[in-house]
């Protein structure tokens, strides 16, 4: 009978042992849970955000490129113009060279 008593103690031992192993995996799931119910809760915020903000981007992307067409053409405006600058200073530099010719032989 003593030999009952001790392994009936031994059986309830280790039953609490399992027990109290159990309770610590579930608390440690439930803090885990609420973390990633924390994180989804973040996610979702992301995405509401960035959901926004690229709806939003293809207006914004046009006006840019818009923008920069009408940079592209006044800078080829004004390649042109430097152009025609540089070759009315080339006339002028020209003209003034024919001109100094011209008074070295009248004097």
């Amino acid at each position: 009978m003593k030999a009952g008593k001790i392994m009936l103690a031994g059986v309830v031992i280790i039953n609490l042992m399992i027990s109290l192993v159990c309770f610590y995996i579930a608390a440690k799931v439930g803090k885990i849970r609420r973390t990633i119910a924390r994180l989804e809760l973040r996610i979702a915020g992301i995405e509401r955000c960035s959901s926004n903000v690229l709806s939003m981007s293809p207006d914004f992307l046009g006006k840019r490129q818009q923008g920069t067409r009408q940079l592209r053409r006044r800078y080829q405006q004004l390649e042109l113009q430097l152009q025609q600058v540089q070759q009315l200073l080339g006339l002028l530099g020209l003209g003034r060279m024919l001109w100094s010719r011209r008074d070295r032989r009248l004097r």
